[in-house]
């Protein structure tokens, strides 16, 4: 009822109601908007530490391979594990690499670095040489670096798993059809 005197309005129950709907309708699309823009960036943000990681592998195959030559420079036989034919081929494919795929290709690389540079530190030459001793260190610190990134990526897999299943994000999470991250080992 409108009173003209005294400016008072009395809202009825049924418009107050709506009136509480339409704001916590409101509040709610603002949280998923909200919602939206943060799942959105830290999906990204875990793509692109996906990718440091594949980068990792194929510098450590790229080093791997400079090894092997060291090997060639002083007429010494390549380990078996570092043969062509038994290795994986390291391409621009290495941005989509599949959980099981990254794991091979993981294998691959610990085995032959481990054969390679058994094999290189029995033998004095390859031993003495500098840039052998170059690639070593930088091979090692290419397995800080993967180790590092891999921390980093389960982190963030692991935080954007837990929110997409937060229940004021699901609803984003369902329509834009954000999947549970992989964890890497």
């Amino acid at each position: 009822m409108f009173l003209i005197e005294g400016a008072t309005y009395q809202l009825t129950i049924v418009q107050i109601i709506l009136i509480s709907l339409g704001a916590l309708l409101f509040l709610f699309f603002i949280f998923e908007v909200v919602a939206l823009s943060l799942l959105t960036k830290h999906n990204d943000r875990i793509e692109k530490r996906n990718h440091n990681v594949n980068i990792l592998l194929a510098q450590k195959y790229d080093i791997l391979i400079l090894i092997a030559r060291i090997f060639k420079k002083y007429n010494l036989e390549i380990p078996s594990e570092f043969e062509e034919e038994l290795s994986p081929k390291m391409e621009d494919s290495l941005r989509n690499l599949t959980l099981t795929e990254r794991l091979t290709v993981k294998a691959y690389l610990m085995k032959a670095s481990q054969s390679l540079l058994y094999f290189a530190e029995t033998n004095k030459n390859v031993k003495n040489d500098n840039e052998f001793k170059i690639l070593k260190k930088s091979l090692l610190t290419i397995d800080v670096n993967y180790r590092k990134a891999i921390s980093l990526y389960n982190a963030d897999a692991l935080g954007f798993n837990y929110w997409i299943h937060f229940p004021l994000f699901r609803p984003i999470a369902i329509v834009k059809r954000f999947k549970d991250k992989e964890i890497l080992s």
